[in-house]
């Protein structure tokens, strides 16, 4: 974990300091600057691709500014270079193996190729700045403006995915206070507590997952907790790295987008996802959803539209085919629940009892079935995310298998 090494945590109680202390116009400077030699220390091999797609991203989103003659292809360009390298470098592998898999022959192996830090989160930042470029709303800025949003080290390797346009305003002019001082390193606490303490530790719990073999000699018992600690360890685990993330932008005067807000007490999955990595989903329905025709069509469209920004999801998080099936996973079951709301449900008429005592009971009695089969259908998907699929139908002929 980078977050809790000492060369991090000696790097941003100095730039904190040194931050508080420097003129306005040279703030976006040393937040780039940090984030450079942040990104160095942890991954000097990358450097160069980094700062080549960053100078990239910045030109052609100057062209695309201006709207001139070259705004489609500048745009264009853009788009291809950055998503083109994500795939090579995270899906390079993917694709190869798959193909040999299926008898194509002649394609490399892409085996040793490693996977530049960050590449994902960095890459639907640069996204955001080009459609938002060609779209009119960012505000004017400069080289540093820009630089300091691709760079910010607290979010550059685990998100939260932010958003040039509220973040170059705070880049600009950030003082903390000694509320945010407070608040930052608490968070910072908080989730190291979450990451380090618990999550790390619930990994004991998990073991019997890591083979089919263990899988086919645990109990459904040991299966069931076994799954459960899992959901709550990469709960914490993720939401521990945010944390962390979130405080430390936080010591700075700089608020970034929340990205967990209590996602198990959701009660329907829909809510679920509105609570669950906010910022990449906030992303997704602004950049894939919504530009698919989101909720504006019918509803065969409605679905599959929301199928296909779910596989984005999905495929977003792993570079293995099971995360893909895990995006659609719960993009059926989101698609699901919209049919239900929009078709089912207020076909329904329930008798309702008349005392409120008992109104009252029903309702809750009904929001924590809810709560637990949310839940419920969202730790089974866990096992997706953790596992190939060969090895996920093991666990479920375990799970359901009834033995006489």
């Amino acid at each position: 974990m980078i977050f809790n090494e000492p060369a991090y945590l000696a790097l941003l109680a100095v730039v904190v300091a040194v931050f508080r202390f420097i003129p306005d116009q040279a703030k976006p400077w040393l937040l780039s600057g940090t984030g450079l030699a942040f990104y160095w220390y942890f991954s000097p091999a990358f450097v160069g691709i980094l700062l080549a797609e960053l100078v990239l991203v910045y030109v052609l989103g100057a062209v695309v500014r201006r709207r001139g003659d070259a705004t489609t292809l500048a745009f264009a360009a853009g788009l291809v270079v950055t998503i083109g390298l994500l795939a090579f470098y995270k899906y390079g592998g993917l694709l190869a193996r798959t193909a040999t898999d299926v008898g194509m022959v002649g394609l490399p192996t892409f085996e040793d190729l490693c996977l530049p830090l960050a590449i994902s989160f960095f890459t639907f930042e640069f996204v955001h700045y080009l459609v938002d470029a060609r779209k009119g709303t960012l505000p004017s800025h400069g080289a540093a403006d820009f630089l300091a949003f691709a760079l910010f080290a607290p979010t550059l390797v685990a998100g939260p995915i932010k958003r040039f346009q509220g973040f170059m305003v705070q880049a600009r002019s950030a003082r903390a206070n000694a509320e945010d001082i407070r608040a930052g390193t608490t968070r910072i606490l908080v989730g190291l507590l979450k990451k380090v303490v618990i999550a790390d530790t619930l990994t004991l719990w998990i073991e019997v997952l890591g083979s089919p073999d263990a899988i086919a000699g645990a109990t459904r018992f040991e299966l069931i907790v076994a799954l459960i600690a899992y959901s709550w360890r990469i709960y914490l685990d993720f939401s521990g790295y945010s944390d962390i993330a979130i405080g430390s932008a936080r010591l700075f005067g700089i608020r970034v987008p929340e990205n967990f807000s209590w996602p198990y007490l959701a009660t329907n999955i829909a809510e679920f996802w509105r609570r669950w990595h906010i910022s990449l989903m906030s992303w997704i329905r602004d950049y894939v959803y919504i530009p698919l025709g989101g909720s504006r069509c019918g509803t065969a469209r409605q679905m599959l539209n929301l199928m296909a920004a779910f596989a984005v999801s999905g495929i977003w998080h792993g570079a293995a085919w099971n995360f893909l099936g895990w995006g659609l996973y719960h993009g059926s079951l989101v698609a699901t629940h919209r049919l239900w709301t929009l078709h089912v449900k207020p076909r329904i008429h329930l008798p309702t009892p008349n005392h409120p005592a008992a109104r009252l009971a029903l309702r809750y009695t009904g929001l924590a079935a809810s709560g637990l089969l949310t839940f419920a259908l969202v730790t089974l998907g866990w096992g997706l995310f953790a596992m190939p699929y060969s090895r996920f139908l093991t666990l479920l002929t375990m799970l359901i298998w009834w033995e006489t």
